[in-house]
């Protein structure tokens, strides 16, 4: 439930996400699920034999109503449906053994819902910070499509589990939760994120991020040979040091700076000759995104919300169909790996097996390629390394053809 609102504290969060990591495979046939204490804290990083914090994290999780469908809500109901559920129905501990259930409602929603993300439960263990995990889940979804939907910033406050009453004014929020929720993002997941804010009146509105997979090369590299003469104007006109310059490169785009650098070049101030730092007044243009003072406000608005609204329907357009045919090439790939002869198999299952690490081993050993989570690690397995069965796929074009045809 990525697209969620509540106060989870990141105990709260991460345990939440390993129960349902360890109940997947049987969500829907069972109303129960077990899990060892000592499993779920391998799951979630939790080195302390303290478990009285188990325990209390897991009343309140009874306790924590979700709402949720912030954000593809008009997309997997009705319009005007409204949903809330507490995160587990039950729970219990006796012993080392911790037993649980879900309601009903929230079983159906969150066994293959429409539109969902998948967690990797060894990044998830690293995080520091909920709002650090908050962003990670809100973000990794799009990581495929290169940049998230635009946040309004009071639905974004909601998503991050920030009370209203908490960080009202922006310039706090942002120093308080979202630079250092970016930070936690960048160091441990398996993509860089970077902010982009809209704004009205001066005013942030709501906040964007774009998605980035680490090139092969060091980020300094990218820097220096792609952008080579942007990084010679910044430091040569406007007076950046090389760090300043390489540190702009890699936070903004350079379409970004280049509309910034227009703003300050056409500023009255700039023209005048009144401005006496004029690197620490680009940066800041950068930073809060500077527009132009001539340009009409209401033009603007108008042009920004057509903008926004034609970016999110083309992103959620986009995420349905890369869903989709993930869906495709998973079930395909598993159903030619069920029609290979049971010695193929066997060769690909040994060596399948050695690979599998952490809690996809446990699953493995309990529930074999019974378990949905399994299945799509094998399907993983077999893309990387079995080019003959892999190469009866169809391409991304080939199937986005049929799919369009029907």
């Amino acid at each position: 439930m990525i697209h969620s609102s509540n106060k989870l504290t990141l105990l709260q969060r991460k345990i939440a996400n390993a129960l349902l990591f360890n109940a997947y495979h049987a969500l829907q046939e069972k109303e129960e699920h077990t899990i060892h204490i000592s499993t779920l804290c391998d799951i979630i990083g939790y080195d302390s034999h303290d478990h009285k914090s188990i325990k209390c994290a897991l009343v309140n999780l009874l306790s924590t109503v979700l709402e949720w469908n912030l954000v593809d809500g008009e997309r997997l109901d009705s319009v005007g449906t409204w949903n809330a559920s507490s995160i587990i129905a039950d729970a219990s501990i006796h012993g080392a053994i911790c037993t649980y259930s879900y309601s009903k409602r929230r079983r159906q929603v969150l066994y293959r819902p429409n539109m969902y993300g998948r967690l990797d439960m060894s990044v998830q263990a690293k995080f520091k910070s909920s709002y650090g995990l908050a962003l990670y889940e809100n973000c990794n979804r799009f990581q495929d499509i290169g940049q998230t939907p635009w946040f309004d910033l009071l639905k974004f406050r909601k998503l991050m589990g920030v009370a209203d009453n908490q960080y009202k004014i922006f310039r706090d929020f942002k120093t308080r939760v979202l630079d250092k929720a970016i930070e936690e993002v960048n160091q441990y997941a398996a993509f860089i994120i970077s902010p982009q804010l809209q704004k009205q009146n001066r005013r942030v509105t709501s906040i964007q991020f774009v998605i980035k997979k680490p090139e092969v090369v060091t980020m300094t590299e990218a820097v220096t040979s792609v952008a080579e003469p942007l990084s010679k104007r910044l430091t040569s006109q406007f007076g950046f040091s090389l760090k300043q310059a390489q540190d702009a490169l890699l936070k903004y785009d350079e379409a970004y700076i280049l509309e910034k650098i227009n703003v300050v070049q056409n500023a009255a101030s700039f023209k005048n000759g009144r401005v006496k730092n004029v690197a620490r007044y680009l940066l800041s243009a950068l930073r809060d995104d500077y527009q132009p003072a001539k340009a009409s406000q209401e033009v603007r608005e108008k042009i920004t919300v057509s903008n926004i609204s034609n970016k999110k329907k083309a992103i959620k357009d986009k995420v349905t169909l890369v869903t989709e045919f993930k869906r495709y090439q998973d079930k395909t790939l598993f159903s030619l790996f069920n029609a290979l002869p049971k010695r193929s198999q066997g060769s690909i299952l040994k060596k399948f097996e050695k690979v599998l690490t952490g809690m996809y081993q446990h699953v493995y050993v309990r529930s074999g390629l019974e378990n949905l989570l399994v299945q799509e690690q094998l399907c993983q397995y077999l893309r990387q390394t079995q080019h003959a069965v892999t190469e009866k796929l169809l391409s991304y074009e080939a199937w986005v053809a049929r799919f369009s045809e029907g």
